[in-house]
C-alpha cells in the first residue's frame, strides 16, 4: 500500500485534532495511511455511535428536506424535536454527514464549513448562507413556519453526454466563475492530492493519475452551476447537472445545499467522494435538488 509523503504527514500532523476522527471514519476504507494505525482511538459520543459509521445504509426512496434558518428558527426546531422526544443531532465538522438516512433530523453549525473540508467549501463564506444554520430532516417541517424546504431525492436521471476535456477547460474560463471563486479554493495542499490519488488508484487502477485534470473537473463542475453550459430543459426551465462522475466531483455539498446554484429551482447533483464516504450516498448517482 502507498504511504503518505513526508510533506503530507507534516500537514496532517498539524491537523492533529482530526487524526482520531479520521481514523474512525476510514476504518471501513483501505485508504487510511499506514502510519496512522498507531493514532489514538476516537472516544466517540452517543451521536456518532447511533449513526453507525461502519454500516452502509440502504436508500429506498431517499428523501431529505432542508432549511437554511437563523438562531430563532433553530430554537423552534429544537423545541419541536424535544416535544416529540427526538434527538436533534448537530454537525460541527463535515456538513454532508447530515445527508445520512440514519439521521432523522439534525443541523449543521456555521463552524462546520471551516471544518474538515475548509479548503473545499470557502464558497459558503461568500454566500448569503453565511452565519445561518442548516437543518436537515427526513420529514418536512412545514408546521414550524420556517423557510420553504429544499428537497433532495434520488433520481434515475442520466445526462445524454458529459463534456469533453476541451469543454471542461471552457467551463472554467467562465467570467462568472472567475469572479466568484474564492482564493482558498485553488490553494490545494499535498494532503488533498494524496487523498484524491488514493481514491483514484483504488477505482481506476488502469488509468494514470493526473490531479490537474481532476481539479479542472472539480472547478468546471462548480462553474456549470454558476453559469450553466450543460443542462436540460424541463417545462421551459433550465436544469443544470453535475458534469462528471463521483471521482471527478468535489464538495457536492455546495450544490446539494444550494450554496452554489441557488438560482435554479431544480438541479441534478452527483455526490462527491466525501458524500460517498461520510454520508454513504451511492457513487455516480444523480440526486434531484428542488426548491419548494
Amino acid at each position: 500500500m502507498r504511504t503518505l509523503s513526508s510533506e503530507g504527514k507534516k500537514i496532517l500532523l498539524k491537523r492533529s485534532k482530526y487524526i482520531p476522527f479520521l481514523e474512525k471514519q476510514f476504518l471501513f476504507c483501505p485508504l487510511i495511511p499506514e502510519w496512522l494505525s498507531g493514532a489514538p482511538k476516537l472516544r466517540g459520543n452517543k451521536n456518532r455511535k447511533r449513526r453507525g459509521i461502519l454500516r452502509r445504509i440502504e436508500m429506498p426512496e431517499y428523501q431529505k428536506f432542508y432549511y437554511w434558518i437563523d438562531l430563532h428558527g433553530l430554537r423552534k426546531v429544537r423545541e419541536n424535536s424535544e416535544q416529540k422526544g427526538i434527538e436533534l443531532d448537530d454537525e460541527t465538522r463535515i456538513p454532508c454527514q447530515m445527508l445520512r438516512t440514519s439521521i432523522e433530523i439534525g443541523f449543521v453549525t456555521p463552524a462546520a464549513w471551516d471544518g474538515f473540508c475548509k479548503r473545499r467549501t470557502p464558497w459558503y463564506r461568500r454566500s448569503d448562507k453565511m452565519g445561518k444554520f442548516l437543518v436537515v430532516s427526513n420529514t418536512p417541517l412545514d408546521h414550524l413556519d420556517i423557510e420553504n424546504p429544499i428537497i433532495i431525492t434520488e433520481s434515475n436521471f442520466k445526462p445524454d453526454r458529459l463534456p469533453s476535456h476541451e469543454e471542461i477547460l471552457q467551463l472554467i474560463k467562465s467570467e462568472k466563475y472567475e469572479r466568484l471563486k474564492p482564493d482558498a479554493w485553488e490553494k490545494v495542499d499535498p494532503l488533498d492530492i494524496e487523498f484524491y490519488q488514493r481514491w483514484f488508484e483504488r477505482h481506476r487502477p488502469d488509468e494514470p493519475f493526473d490531479f490537474q485534470k481532476i481539479f479542472a473537473h472539480h472547478s468546471a463542475n462548480h462553474a456549470n452551476f454558476l453559469d450553466p453550459k450543460f443542462f436540460i430543459n424541463q417545462n421551459g426551465i433550465m436544469v443544470p447537472y453535475s458534469i462528471a462522475d463521483t471521482i471527478h466531483v468535489c464538495s457536492s455539498c455546495l450544490e446539494f445545499f444550494n450554496i452554489l446554484g441557488s438560482q435554479w429551482s431544480v438541479k441534478y447533483v452527483v455526490p462527491c467522494i466525501g458524500a460517498v464516504q461520510f454520508a454513504h450516498l451511492p457513487r455516480d448517482r444523480y440526486f434531484k435538488v428542488e426548491i419548494h
